[in-house]
């Protein structure tokens, strides 16, 4: 892997720089947590909405730490497979990421087209939620085959217009924020504000995605840990911000289990409200569903390339130089399960957090074995976690993912319900897969991989 995973390789263009890399980043994780997901947590824990944000913040801020050594030296092409899978095995790799691909395309895609319906439908009440839906995910489909650069490039534009509008928000909202809203803070109890903290931990998933990729950003090893050391802090001050002034500038029966633009509306003039609605709302959707189409879809190529999927899905487009067989599917599964958003909605936002807590499992365990498995390239990492410290972070970081999916599943059989079959199908699969290589050609999953190293 060391010696592979440095090349640009896969036939994908290594042209995102820093910028790039920071907004395909600080797009993928303001989307579906803050606007969708911000008054489902209210109804939770009421006042103490802005504690949950940052309890959630938390474990992504320790797990980074890990990721960020290991992308800092090997990036690469599906980072989140391929570290598990050659510094483990394969079948660990595949694991974690089909937790998160049960995650994206039968919970968090779905979840963010119809909520980006919802807020359009807010400017324009005559459209199908559906149909905007379905023309939204076609829409960043076809963006996302062009390129990423012309992806990434409209990803900044729409960047610095989020930003404007998320500032505009708390700028307006602070003055209006009367302290009587704020009280009791804990009035929902402990346990409820565990849950909304578990349900707003997917308000962070996208910071780690970047490290998929790796092999289209220029100076990888450097510009992965710096975005993730720029892109966290703007994210966390702006998300309990915006929590505080969601809970304060109204009382909670106008925010619980409402859209931001319903506060919005309470306290800001109807030209800024609609400026937040479109530039704040409809944008950070919108940047999620473009950064998740460019990550996501490198699981399905990286995949292929190990031969966990049929090789032929690996192709890149020779004029575009993007993963569109990987595209492909993402796009017919996200319009798939569209149906089971439109009638529980719920559903869609625990299913695609604790898909994507399944993620960090393999990636954080790798983390831990990466010095012993491979050494040389832990000596020459520019960022290392060294001594106790390589233990007892990523540790840490996977005591609060199995507590936030224990608040889950105890908030959601269904969710837990899904969970349950699509591992059981993904390992049925890969067993399958598995031995139908070793009989057609002697070859299984693992000799393949270790080929590849």
């Amino acid at each position: 892997m060391e010696k592979h995973e440095e090349q640009p390789g896969s036939g994908l263009k290594r042209s995102l720089g820093l910028l790039d890399t920071v907004s395909i980043e600080v797009g993928a994780i303001i989307g579906a947590g803050i606007f969708a997901l911000t008054g489902m947590a209210v109804a939770r824990c009421g006042p103490a909405v802005p504690i949950a944000f940052l309890i959630a913040a938390i474990p992504m801020v320790l797990a980074l730490l890990p990721i960020g050594m290991l992308a800092s030296v090997l990036p690469t092409v599906g980072g989140s497979f391929r570290y598990p899978s050659r510094i483990l095995n394969p079948f660990w790799g595949f694991i974690g990421v089909w937790g998160i691909m049960m995650g994206i395309m039968l919970g968090g895609m779905p979840m963010y087209a119809l909520n980006f319906a919802d807020y359009l439908r807010v400017i324009f009440p005559a459209f199908d939620r559906n149909l905007i839906a379905v023309v939204t995910l076609t829409f960043f489909f076809v963006i996302n085959v062009v390129g990423v650069k012309s992806a990434s490039v409209i990803q900044v534009g729409m960047f610095f217009v989020l930003i404007a509008a998320l500032l505009v928000y708390i700028i307006w909202g602070i003055p209006a924020i009367d302290t009587a809203n704020l009280t009791p803070l804990f009035g929902s109890g402990w346990s409820s504000l565990g849950i909304a903290a578990g349900i707003l931990f997917f308000a962070y998933m996208g910071a780690n995605f970047i490290i998929d990729l790796g092999a289209e950003i220029k100076d990888a090893g450097r510009n992965i840990p710096r975005s993730f050391a720029i892109s966290m802090p703007i994210v966390i001050v702006i998300y309990t911000l915006m929590g505080l002034v969601t809970v304060g500038s109204v009382p909670l029966s106008q925010s619980a289990n409402q859209p931001l633009s319903v506060p919005a509306g309470q306290f800001m003039p109807p030209g800024l409200a609609l400026f937040f609605t479109v530039g704040g709302g409809l944008l950070a959707l919108a940047t999620t569903i473009n950064a998740t189409f460019m990550f996501a879809s490198r699981y399905i190529m990286v995949f292929a390339e190990d031969e966990v999927f049929p090789r032929a899905l690996a192709g890149v487009n020779r004029r575009f130089g993007t993963p569109h067989w990987g595209l492909l599917i993402m796009f017919i599964l996200s319009i798939a399960f569209l149906p089971m958003g439109a009638s529980s909605f719920e559903v869609l936002a625990y299913t695609a957090s604790i898909g994507s807590i399944v993620l960090f499992f393999p990636i954080l365990i790798s983390a831990m074995r990466f010095p012993k498995k491979m050494p040389d390239a832990y000596a020459r990492a520019p960022f290392k976690l060294k001594g106790a410290w390589l233990w007892v972070v990523p540790v840490a970081a996977l005591l609060f993912g199995a507590f936030f999916i224990a608040a889950l599943v105890m908030e959601s059989l269904t969710a837990f319900l899904i969970l349950v079959g699509w591992m059981i199908i993904g390992i049925a699969y890969y067993i399958i897969r598995d031995r139908f290589l070793k009989k057609k050609r002697g070859t299984g999953l693992s000799a393949i991989a270790n080929k590849a190293m």
